[in-house]
């Protein structure tokens, strides 16, 4: 191992090693975390701090990372179950991304402004893809973490508990390369929700061989025409007792679109009272759909949600 420090992190009251010793490991995993907060924190003094917290810096458009631990040393970020899989030992370097995956945070959280004060990572500014494909790439060329990672990175809420992308004690103990703390076993969190991970590995595969990551601009190619709107398939569809496929259409459009804070799993088929609420949180949402605001969808709430 080359080192045991990220270049230029920042440390000072914000090292926990001497406070924690840790496992020695070495390293072929990175997890990806958001803080769901908009600062730098204690983690407890450290009893809950990962490896490294990249803070955006907007006015730089770059990272300040902090280093809680060395990479050779175990974090303590991950829910770590006594006589479970390890989590947090298991060769595992830790990410913190200052900001949050939540979409209730999409554009505002309270007076700050997305892109602006924080960012929200699953439609963040380029420049903060950037960011992060640099160290992921650092990652790669010093500590041999493999550019390769899950196909599946679900939106929060619905990456929350126990998902499909949530891996197995076997997959868990066989895999290397960069993932979420939503795929991580014995744990429940979400984050980092549904970010670009293929366009932001793909951005660090580009650094590693020594090109320069596409920052989304000055592109020549024709933007696609947006998708048609499904056909509303009727209001029976929809209420206490139902149970088909459009239901769990509606639940993961309304999730999309942010409204999807009533779900405890998930959206699925059976029609549940979560899928009222979120409907009509989206109906009040919205000037046109105020008046009839019952939580059932119509041909205008399906209109204006698939829209």
């Amino acid at each position: 191992m080359a080192t045991t420090l990220y270049p230029g992190a920042i440390r000072g009251t914000h090292w926990y090693g001497d406070t924690y010793d840790g496992d020695r490991m070495n390293p072929n995993v990175l997890v990806l975390h958001t803080t769901e907060g908009t600062g730098i924190v204690s983690y407890s003094n450290g009893a809950q701090a990962p490896n490294l917290t990249a803070k955006p810096n907007f006015k730089k458009k770059a990272f300040d990372v902090y280093q809680h631990f060395a990479l050779n040393r175990s974090a303590r970020a991950l829910v770590n179950k006594a006589g479970g899989v390890e989590t947090n030992t298991l060769n595992v370097i830790q990410l913190e991304l200052i900001g949050t995956c939540d979409p209730s945070h999409k554009k505002t959280w309270g007076k700050l402004k997305a892109g602006v004060d924080y960012i929200y990572w699953p439609d963040a500014p380029e420049w903060a893809y950037d960011a992060l494909a640099n160290l992921i790439a650092w990652m790669n060329k010093n500590m041999g973490i493999p550019l390769r990672g899950p196909s599946e990175w679900p939106a929060y809420p619905s990456s929350y508990g126990a998902t499909r992308a949530r891996m197995t004690f076997a997959e868990w103990n066989a895999f290397k390369g960069v993932c979420g703390h939503l795929h991580a076993p014995e744990n429940f969190h979400g984050d980092p929700g549904s970010i670009p991970f293929a366009k932001i590995l793909a951005k660090a595969k580009a650094i590693v061989a020594g090109k320069k990551p596409s920052t989304g601009g000055g592109s020549t190619t024709k933007p696609k025409p947006k998708p048609t709107p499904p056909a509303f398939p009727g209001r029976d569809k929809f209420g206490p007792g139902k149970e088909n496929t459009y239901i769990k259409q509606l639940g993961e459009r309304l999730v999309a679109k942010g409204f999807g804070k009533h779900y405890r799993v998930g959206p699925s088929q059976e029609w549940g009272d979560a899928d009222r609420q979120n409907v009509r949180d989206f109906q009040l949402s919205r000037n046109e759909l105020r008046g009839d605001a019952d939580g059932l969808p119509g041909p205008l709430t399906w209109k204006l949600l698939f829209s």
